[in-house]
């Protein structure tokens, strides 16, 4: 008994000290949410004085990871949608709708119980479409898949942070570098005769369209 006793009370002390393992709340995330960014490249500007506006949805999952017992690992994947439209060469309407895929993680620091910071890097793939229209009806399109990456920073406000579920909101805030090879406007036929285009030539390259630029979103996320 004797020895049995400072053995016992060793391992009570090493599981006390032992980080709690995660509430089973804190497995599974899914966010949904928006965003816009600001375009302010040259190539961008010549297409749409707009900025890029587009949604997001992301599953993210605990990777069971703890530096420091307030700090977790995640990993997640997201698609994401946007679009803008504008005038090129005062006499084109301009259509631009992108798709995005991407994946990396997080990092996410509980500051308390409703409250936490993270920070993210992502990597993916993205689709750029960009359509023009004359006022004649004719249209010329092109669609490009380019690499993507975004390194952004967040705040988490939970208004729920139970056990098994928790749900709140996020704000981020971050740059995404989206560099799309070189786009060619080729006549379509979805309007008009389709036969032509009012471009010095059949086909008009648009040169590489840089989409990248600092972003802000909003998004609802929860926690099961």
């Amino acid at each position: 008994m004797r020895v049995l006793a400072p053995v016992s009370l060793a391992l009570l002390l090493l599981g006390l000290a032992a980080p709690a393992p995660a509430r089973a709340g804190d497995r599974n995330e899914l966010t949904v949410g928006s965003w816009g960014r600001a375009l302010r490249s040259p190539s961008a500007d010549a297409v749409t004085g707009d900025n890029l506006f587009g949604s997001a949805i992301t599953y993210a999952r605990d990777l069971r990871f703890r530096p420091v017992p307030a700090l977790s690992v995640w990993a997640q994947g997201s698609f994401t949608w946007s679009g803008a439209e504008g005038t090129m060469f005062q006499t084109l309407a301009t259509e631009l709708d992108v798709l995005g895929f991407s994946a990396g993680g997080r990092a996410r620091y509980r500051i308390h119980e409703r409250v936490a910071a993270s920070a993210r890097l992502d990597a993916g793939a993205a689709r750029t479409h960009l359509r023009l229209e004359d006022a004649m009806g004719h249209t010329a399109a092109d669609a490009r898949w380019g690499a993507i990456a975004t390194a952004a920073a967040g705040l988490d406000l939970l208004a729920v942070a139970g056990p098994r579920f928790s749900l709140g909101l996020r704000a981020e805030f971050g740059y995404t570098a989206a560099p799309a090879p070189a786009l060619t406007a080729a006549p379509g036929g979805d309007s008009g005769d389709g036969d032509t285009i009012r471009l010095p030539r059949r086909e008009a390259s648009l040169g590489h369209l840089d989409l990248g630029g600092r972003f802000f979103g909003l998004a609802l996320v929860s926690q099961f």
